[in-house]
């Protein structure tokens, strides 16, 4: 019995190596199953919504919307989401030539990452107009 334990052990790790194998963002995917929907036209964190119902969409019929997988495991600063603002110009497609603007800016979730808060709009968005308070 226990043979055919360590082979099915065996098995589970080289699927989940192969999963890691063809799938670049394999350890960023989660087992929540978290969407988030954004307005297209939106700015200022207007109409993001967060949910794990596929069924929730349905709330944005008529409305032009970008509906995308959640990244349930993002990388962190001091326990917090974050973004990076960088602004390039390219100037070329052949050779690529681009130009990176020296300042960046860098925008934190005012409050810590919780994946069991969907709610938490202060958890999950950087954008100020969210995070003031």
């Amino acid at each position: 019995e226990k043979s055919g334990d360590a082979a099915l052990d065996a098995d589970v790790r080289e699927c989940i190596q192969g999963l890691r194998r063809h799938d670049p963002q394999f350890s960023l995917a989660g087992e929540h199953c978290v969407w988030i929907s954004k307005a297209s036209n939106g700015s200022k964190g207007v109409g993001i919504k967060l949910f794990d119902r596929l069924s929730q969409v349905s709330d944005a019929r008529g409305a032009s919307r970008v509906l995308q997988k959640y990244c349930e495991r993002p990388y962190l600063i001091g326990g917090r989401k974050f973004d990076l603002r960088l602004w390039v110009l390219v100037t070329d497609w052949n050779p690529l030539t681009v130009w990176v603007y020296d300042d960046c800016m860098v925008r934190f979730c005012a409050d810590p990452f919780d994946l069991g808060d969907i709610g938490g709009r202060t958890r999950h968005l950087t954008n100020v107009c969210v995070n003031r308070g």
